[in-house]
């Protein structure tokens, strides 16, 4: 097997794009890696994560995100049709223009992944100007919608849907079938790591966050850049009587200090500042709550855990909820009084997360099964 030079572009614009980019990686190099030991071959494929966009998109999702979902809204439902989305498209080929070509000048990529529809149309038409003929694959980071700035470049050498929806959105759409798959979710091989072992490590985790072993544990996460209402939230939590006895929390602050510094000191929460070693946190809880984001919710799927929407991003992640409920995911409780509701039911019919759990396992098998669809789909297009 010949060593291969592959770049995924991706958004650290939150954290969802980021970790399917990660996901990706991660899939990439151990599946190359069992090849190469297989064939008693020591090459291994290189992979470059790259966000080449500049620092300005970063610093206007942090701000729009935290203090103004509604902006971000407009934003987004705004440029959800072909014609702007194409506009925009056009526009922001202008703005990473010189960022791509040097990236390629650098890098020489074999192969090019984007897991960011805004990285899709502009990527494709610098290799047009290039005469360069990489092969370029898009893979969706969309679980329920396709936003339209997906659907502007369907000539990329292969699409990559990770669910039904959007495989049959992009066929709606006139992407050509015999470039389009449909192989799932992928996630990081953490993930991977923490389920195998969470069955003998979790009441070892929760004692080393200070946390009581036995009690009910929650995992409450607000996004990369805490878009998810958490005080709200907490508020709700600190409201039910059972909070004191036999509810905890871990909550997954992000990068938002703020927030960090607000709750260090409280009982029966443990704070986890920002890290890139998630799972085997999550992996601690019974429950996973927070923003409907797809790949939180992914990754909850990943480790067999239930997940609890309590809000979400208007627009990008709204169609989430229905995909939660109608493969049996997890819960949505948009309400307060509904997640309290919800959470004392929990508590006194423990059954009913039982009953979820086996909805969840049946989608991770048939999403692991999917997954393995994805590196050898890859080979073919470099001549591994």
């Amino acid at each position: 097997m010949q060593t291969k030079n592959i770049v995924i572009l991706t958004s650290k614009t939150g954290g969802g794009h980021l970790s399917l980019a990660e996901a990706l990686r991660d899939l990439i190099m151990e599946q190359t890696e069992q090849q190469a030991t297989s064939e008693e071959n020591d090459a291994v494929t290189g992979i470059s994560l790259i966000d080449p966009q500049p620092g300005l998109f970063h610093l206007h999702y942090r701000l729009v995100s935290r203090h103004a979902l509604r902006l971000w809204a407009a934003e987004f439902q705004f440029f959800d049709t072909p014609g702007r989305a194409l506009l925009a498209h056009r526009v922001f080929t202008h703005l990473v223009e010189r960022q791509l070509h040097a990236l390629l000048d650098q890098l020489q990529p074999d192969l090019i992944i984007t897991t960011y529809p805004f990285l899709s149309y502009e990527v494709k038409r610098i290799l047009e100007q290039r005469a360069t003929h990489v092969p370029l694959v898009l893979f969706f980071s969309d679980a329920q919608h396709l936003h339209a700035s997906w659907l502007s470049e369907r000539q990329a050498t292969a699409t990559f849907a990770p669910t039904h929806e959007t495989y049959e959105q992009a066929l709606a759409a006139g992407f050509a079938p015999e470039r389009l798959h449909l192989v799932g979710w992928p996630v990081r091989q953490q993930f991977f790591q923490a389920y195998a072992s969470q069955s003998t490590r979790q009441q070892e985790q929760r004692a080393r966050l200070g946390l009581d072993p036995e009690s009910f544990t929650i995992f409450l996460q607000g996004g990369g850049e805490g878009a998810a209402h958490l005080e709200r939230t907490l508020t709700m939590l600190h409201a039910l009587p059972a909070f004191d006895e036999t509810i905890q929390i871990i909550l997954a602050t992000g990068t938002n200090r703020a927030l960090r510094k607000r709750y260090q000191v409280t009982h029966n929460l443990a704070i986890l500042p920002h890290t890139r070693d998630i799972a085997p946190y999550m992996a601690t809880a019974d429950l996973i709550m927070g923003k409907a984001g797809p790949n939180m919710l992914c990754e909850s799927m990943m480790l067999g855990k239930p997940f609890l929407a309590t809000t979400y991003i208007p627009g990008q992640e709204e169609a989430n909820l229905d995909f939660i409920q109608r493969y049996g995911l997890g819960w949505v409780a948009l309400d307060p009084l509904k997640q309290q509701a919800l959470l004392r039911t929990l508590l006194h019919t423990p059954e009913k997360l039982a009953e979820m759990s086996a909805t969840i396992k049946a989608y991770r098998q048939w999403n692991i099964e999917m997954n393995q669809r994805i590196v050898p789909l890859l080979c073919a297009l470099t001549g591994s």
